[in-house]
């Protein structure tokens, strides 16, 4: 499955998250700059993703980069996703793959 846009794998993740259950949440952060797109969760387990397009033409920026070490430091799943087989890890991860 070939994906050239940020938004086309957005729209990849929500599906494969509404077909098993999991909750899908696009993010849009006021409070602070640079926070994942992306919240998930089922089962008491959540996932915050931040996207970026599988064609190679976004990069997490530097602040992206620092938020996401934030969450990471305080016990916070967060992912970077940019492929179709990074979504699939996100999937495997709520499946208990």
């Amino acid at each position: 499955m070939t994906m050239k846009t940020e938004k086309q794998l957005q729209d990849y993740l929500r599906k494969q998250c509404l077909v098993r259950g999991i909750s899908f949440d696009k993010v849009e952060s006021r409070s602070r700059r640079g926070f994942p797109d992306i919240f998930m969760a089922r089962d008491g387990q959540g996932v915050l993703a931040e996207l970026k397009s599988p064609a190679g033409t976004g990069k997490v920026s530097a602040l992206q980069q620092r938020c996401i070490d934030d969450l990471l430091a305080h016990g916070v799943v967060t992912y970077i996703i940019d492929s179709v087989d990074g979504v699939g890890e996100i999937i495997d991860l709520f499946e208990g793959v």
